[in-house]
């Protein structure tokens, strides 16, 4: 059986008003996108279902929570989410790894600190048997140091 994948972000005004088919994408950046969402969403956001996110955006001012607990939160939260809400893979092993990085701005007289998180997930395609890989960072938490 052949499905079709949407690409995000779809805009459905377009296939209406220019009568074109939305953009499409394979299985496995459909699984990516998804996994992107779940990692982006805060848990309690989705009004439909306020199980659907990660927990670990409740951790993201809290000044107090160690980068050793942030990444074992963010981790377990995301295995729990990509186990419930994503079953067209199977055996995720997700790593996460938090760094900080500083930004000099050249026109201001401060330095940008920024939490980044290295996220790492393989896994096994369910419908194919064949292996999947993803990874992505993202920017967390901007803090000026004068």
């Amino acid at each position: 059986m052949q499905n079709t994948f949407l690409r995000f972000p779809f805009d459905p005004e377009y296939a209406i008003t220019e009568g074109l088919s939305l953009p499409t994408c394979s299985l496995a950046e459909s699984v990516a996108q998804h996994i992107m969402l779940l990692i982006l969403t805060r848990k309690g956001e989705n009004r439909f279902n306020p199980d659907y996110g990660n927990a670990v955006w409740d951790l993201e001012f809290d000044n107090a929570v160690s980068a050793a607990e942030w990444e074992r939160v963010f981790e377990s939260s995301l295995l729990e989410q990509i186990t419930r809400f994503e079953p067209r893979i199977i055996q995720p092993k997700i790593q996460v790894h938090i760094e900080y990085v500083e930004h000099h701005y050249g026109t201001k007289d401060f330095v940008e600190i920024r939490k980044k998180a290295k996220i790492g997930i393989n896994a096994i395609v369910t419908e194919i048997g064949e292996r999947f890989t993803f990874s992505t960072h993202i920017y967390l938490s901007p803090m000026a140091v004068d």
